[in-house]
């Protein structure tokens, strides 16, 4: 994502919420919903992934709106530029891991976004992948390994850093695949007017 989102921002609301969810997996679950399920809106987004409902007491009701509108604000810029990342014609979409971190950190960061992606798939209702091209299929089965990823060995030398970019890479185009499949551009690209005058 591009530096108009703040990871420690993001991180600190996310304590504010009490949410044990990292910044890279709340990014990751964004995304899966917005794939899944592109007509989403930043309160059916929020209630969906960091206010669990399961005191319906009226006072609970009431403190959890009144927590969410808090919260709405904060959380308005992150949901918009990860919405306009993914609809971008210019393919500008990165997913929200931590830069300045050990490879470890970032290994573990990578691991969380697919946690969260694959979450955000199964909120928004895609759980059968069977009427989509085999890429995809392919791609999701694969964001489950790297959900796992760490339990990969670090070499300790430069191949850890080519592996984290190609991870990196390999999310970014599979993502933007998964959501041009499951919803289609929603603008248009530019095509050359080829109509003879």
């Amino acid at each position: 994502m591009s530096s108009e989102t703040d990871i420690e921002q993001i991180k600190a609301d996310l304590v504010k919420l009490g949410s044990e969810l990292s910044p890279s997996e709340v990014h990751g679950t964004l995304c899966g919903i917005l794939c899944g399920k592109g007509d989403i809106n930043l309160h059916e987004w929020l209630s969906l992934t960091l206010f669990r409902e399961d005191d319906e007491t009226s006072n609970a009701v009431k403190a959890r709106e009144l927590l969410l509108e808090a919260i709405a604000e904060s959380f308005k810029g992150f949901f918009l530029e990860t919405l306009r990342a993914l609809s971008d014609n210019n393919l500008n979409f990165y997913p929200l891991l931590p830069d300045d971190a050990s490879e470890t950190i970032r290994l573990a960061a990578i691991a969380e976004w697919a946690q969260g992606f694959l979450m955000g798939l199964s909120l928004a209702g895609i759980k059968d992948f069977s009427a989509y091209p085999g890429e995809v299929k392919e791609f999701v089965e694969t964001m489950a390994s790297i959900a796992t990823v760490d339990d990969y060995e670090l070499a300790g030398d430069d191949s850890d850093e080519e592996a984290i970019i190609e991870f990196i890479e390999f999310i970014r185009i599979g993502v933007l695949l998964v959501n041009e499949e499951i919803n289609p551009l929603r603008v248009p690209v530019d095509m050359p007017d080829t109509t003879m005058h």
